[in-house]
């Protein structure tokens, strides 16, 4: 559902890429690796003492075709506290590991492309057809299935302005899965459909002679009854300057920053005490990224 660091977003790169190349198909990609490194999160084990600090690595490509545009990435996560899962009802269960991954797929098409004529109107640019598939071992341990429609915006300032609605597969996720007085079967339960609303965003602007840019995403999605989640929401925006073009004169190669991680309900997880109340996180990290 959401990114880590997350996400979570189309990357930067796609809109801001030096890399833009000749064809029919392909007409730009970019790659990068990225470097964070924060604390305050909320590995949701119900001790407030235990809002850890953790790394991450991350490899993200951006490319854009004829046809549409493709957004994926995989996330190495390290932290310094165990990961906790299992029954919501009862007990979170430590795994004897303190890292987890997590990736996303984000494929789109262009409806312009798929009709032969343009789709744009008043500020939207094009309609599209989004899909993203998303697949993790840490936190709930997701593998989500999301297809729904995409529009690209004009925005003045703005790198690019996008957002999608999705229809949301949610299939297994450990932290729902629960089997209390014969209410739910074990092969069900985690299972279930939500509504998720995604927009993302990069406006670059300077300071004098510096070169900086703000991107992020905000996902929010709806609750489930058949998985048993609540309605969440997760963000995350980054401020980076472009180091690389003041030090080494290479420009949109080299940027640090830092970024702000929220959640208000992580995960849609409900609490053991049947409450309303949920996991909320406020997570601050240093970021180095490099773009190839």
């Amino acid at each position: 559902m959401q990114r880590t660091f997350p996400s979570l977003m189309l990357a930067t790169g796609l809109a801001l890429s030096g890399h833009a190349m000749a064809g029919d198909l392909l007409k730009f990609q970019d790659n990068s690796l990225t470097y964070l490194n924060g604390d305050n999160f909320n590995e949701m084990n119900f001790n407030d003492e235990e809002q850890r600090s953790q790394s991450t690595f991350s490899f993200e490509h951006a490319s854009g075709w004829g046809w549409g545009d493709v957004f994926m990435f995989i996330d190495y996560v390290n932290a310094d506290n165990m990961q906790y899962s299992g029954n919501h009802l009862f007990s979170m269960d430590a795994k004897e590991k303190s890292n987890f991954y997590y990736m996303e797929i984000n494929p789109r098409v262009s409806g312009s492309w798929l009709t032969g004529q343009s789709l744009a109107f008043g500020p939207v640019k094009d309609v599209l057809a989004a899909f993203v598939y998303e697949k993790g071992n840490g936190g709930p341990g997701t593998e989500n299935y999301l297809y729904g429609m995409g529009l690209d915006w004009d925005a003045p300032g703005f790198a690019f302005l996008q957002t999608n609605l999705y229809r949301v597969k949610i299939n297994n996720n450990v932290f729902f899965d629960y089997d209390f007085l014969g209410s739910e079967t074990a092969g069900d339960a985690g299972n279930g459909y939500a509504e998720q609303l995604t927009i993302a965003g990069a406006y670059p602007f300077a300071i004098g002679e510096q070169s900086f840019v703000i991107d992020g995403y905000a996902d929010w999605r709806s609750a489930s009854k058949e998985a048993n989640t609540q309605t969440s929401l997760g963000s995350s925006i980054q401020v980076k300057w472009d180091a690389g073009k003041e030090l080494f004169g290479e420009a949109r190669k080299l940027y640090v920053g830092t970024e702000l991680n929220m959640w208000h309900n992580k995960y849609g997880i409900k609490p053991i005490d049947g409450s309303d109340d949920g996991f909320d996180q406020v997570a601050v990290q240093g970021i180095v990224k490099y773009h190839f």
